[in-house]
């Protein structure tokens, strides 16, 4: 029998894969429960997991030996007794999911019932605005908001992508665990929300470029003990768009937003890193335009940060102030393309761009000596 035994090691950020052939050809089929990365495997990863020796083998009679997350055994078990609770609240499909004991432990938001396909939408409606975002296009980007949430800074709940019966139907979606929660943050107003927990869904949605951030999915929960409140952000199929046209923050007119950022806070930022996090993106299938979205998103963030903005201030340039005007990083970008010849230019002429915006908006009577680029 011909085996090709993979184990994989972690380090930080770095994602390791070691190989031992003990016979060739190999023919190999891997079918990864957590993610739909089958052909990625051994590419980096941003979150650490436990997968252990994987054993892949030529004959078809072995299995891949890769642990099955907590979160699909919970819900395969729960299948067996409760069938899914379709939600009513939101624009597209979406379900909650039961464990054994019929308490909602995930929701399940199918591929094909995104947007325009969503059993939601009547035929008389007018098409779904897609903001720079295809339908089918959003379970990708649910798993990639968690997995950018590196350190599980932001609190985004464990998600990946998972196949399902649904209404006697094998459908494909994200499955993202559901959190207890005391109500959204319309339901509270944010007087009474935390300065770091409003900064860390900030930094979220402008390092997503997200353009659906709005009290409604924005959930809230109080500590019994200490009455702390903890926010937790979910819902970011609408994210990573190809434009920069749409971007939308609700908690941008919160006061917590006008607030400098902490020195915590200023590590984190200053610690993404922005390649790897593209390279993550590619492993995901997120088009290249959408990653360019990240990219450059990210780099506003960590340049505003570095230059003592506050989170009202970077993502004030990242969007519209006025529906009606663009926004300051979309005339960047329009200026950028039409003096670049090739992407390595566009992005030397944007982070010039962003510096100089970032030295005035933190000073006034800041100008620069000469151009930037």
């Amino acid at each position: 029998m011909n085996v090709l035994q993979l184990s994989y090691s972690t380090s930080g950020r770095t994602f390791s894969v070691h190989l031992q052939i003990q016979k060739t050809p190999l023919t190999l089929e891997i079918d990864h429960p957590l993610v739909n990365l089958w052909s990625h495997l051994w590419r980096s990863f941003s979150k650490t997991w436990e997968f252990g020796p994987l054993y892949i083998v030529d004959n078809g009679k072995e299995e891949a030996q890769v642990p099955e997350p907590k979160l699909l055994t919970q819900v395969k078990e729960g299948l067996r007794h409760h069938v899914p609770e379709p939600i009513e609240d939101g624009v597209n499909g979406a379900y909650f999911l039961k464990n054994e004991e019929g308490e909602n432990i995930a929701v399940f938001k199918p591929k094909e019932e995104e947007g325009n396909k969503s059993p939601k939408k009547s035929k008389d409606e007018e098409k779904v605005l897609d903001r720079g975002i295809y339908d089918g296009e959003g379970i990708q980007r649910e798993v990639a908001a968690y997995y950018l949430d590196k350190d599980h800074f932001a609190g985004v709940p464990e998600t990946l992508i998972a196949e399902l019966e649904i209404n006697g139907v094998n459908q494909i979606g994200s499955l993202q665990r559901f959190v207890d929660n005391d109500g959204s943050s319309w339901d509270m107003g944010p007087s009474k929300f935390p300065v770091k927990q409003v900064h860390k869904i900030g930094i979220l949605d402008l390092r997503i470029h997200n353009n659906d951030r709005h009290g409604g999915n924005i959930l809230f929960k109080e500590n019994e003990e200490d009455g702390q409140i903890e926010l937790i952000p979910i819902d970011h199929g609408l994210s990573l768009s190809h434009s920069f046209e749409h971007a939308w923050f609700d908690w941008i007119s919160w006061p917590q937003a006008k607030v400098p950022f902490d020195k915590e806070t200023l590590n984190y930022i200053e610690s993404i890193d922005i390649q790897s996090d593209a390279r993550l993106l590619k492993t995901l299938g997120i088009r290249e335009e959408c990653i360019r979205t990240m990219i450059i998103s990210s780099t506003l963030l960590k340049k505003g940060a570095a230059a003592g903005l506050t989170l009202y201030e970077i993502a004030s340039m990242a969007s519209r102030t006025d529906l009606m005007e663009s926004s300051k990083l979309e005339d960047m970008f329009e200026m950028a393309t039409k003096e670049a010849k090739t992407e390595e230019e566009l992005y030397t002429i944007m982070w010039s761009l962003m510096d100089e915006e970032s030295y005035r908006a933190a000073d006034p009577q800041w100008s620069p000596s000469k151009s930037l680029y």
